[in-house]
């Protein structure tokens, strides 16, 4: 690592502890969330509704696992889908959404790499909206890749993982958590309000040589599906650090 690489890691360090402390200790009201959101009734929680068809896929409710459940703060929120259509790859859509504890929302990469995949190329790109106006919605995109045994035959496949960031009133494709957690301090100091961040994500597998084509659907289903359930558009001025990280 050569002196200004280690220097900027540093300062980041240092930014995200200073803004984690100032989070722990400034008295807070947590602000509103930038997906559709209704409260649970006797529970910390809140219910996310997302679309039951897109574009003609079915899908079915997906219950979180008790470990990821075990392992986050009690107020965190989930919604999640699995679509379903004859003839078409079945993708998930779902999303994470923190409570007053900031550390619902955490990197993809950990995720993939604890259910065994291996994390073969992550980019930062836009999916081009056209609802409720058009603007450009920004995105990380991971293809990640496993291997197993089937039959006495080792068979690849290939994850392409598409996520992104979303608050009130704000986007990000921040994947060092720098950008957000400096824009929680800043409207944390100046409101005393929390930003509540919610983790947006779609992904399916595919084969191997089939990513391009199958990340191509995919920005076709987050087009469609997005506006039914996400209050934050854009446009570009309510990005959050979309610049490579």
């Amino acid at each position: 690592m050569n002196r200004r690489k280690l220097t900027l890691a540093i300062v980041a360090v240092v930014m995200i502890a200073g803004a984690a402390l100032l989070l722990a200790v400034v008295p807070q009201k947590l602000g509103r969330p930038g997906v559709r959101a209704a409260q649970v009734p006797d529970s910390p929680r809140m219910r996310i509704d997302l679309p039951e068809t897109i574009l003609g896929f079915s899908s079915t409710n997906q219950e979180p696992d008790a470990g990821s459940i075990a392992m986050l703060p009690a107020d965190t929120s989930f919604g999640a889908r699995v679509y379903f259509k004859r003839g078409e790859l079945p993708f998930v859509a779902s999303v994470v959404l923190m409570g007053t504890d900031r550390t619902s929302i955490h990197k993809a990469e950990y995720c993939l790499q604890g259910q065994g995949l291996h994390i073969d190329q992550i980019s930062q790109d836009t999916v081009h909206m056209t609802l409720p106006r058009p603007y450009d919605l920004p995105v990380i995109k991971i293809l990640a890749s496993d291997t197993h045994v089937i039959e006495g035959r080792e068979v690849t496949r290939k994850c392409v993982y598409v996520y992104w960031y979303v608050t009130d009133g704000a986007l990000s494709n921040d994947r060092s958590g720098v950008g957000r957690m400096w824009a929680m301090t800043k409207k944390l100091l100046f409101t005393g309000v929390l930003q509540r961040w919610a983790y947006v994500r779609f992904y399916t597998f595919c084969e191997p040589g089939q990513e391009d084509a199958t990340y191509e659907s995919i920005k076709h289903y987050i087009s469609v599906a997005v506006p039914q359930f996400q209050t934050t558009p854009g446009p570009a001025d309510t990005t959050v650090a979309s610049k490579n990280n």
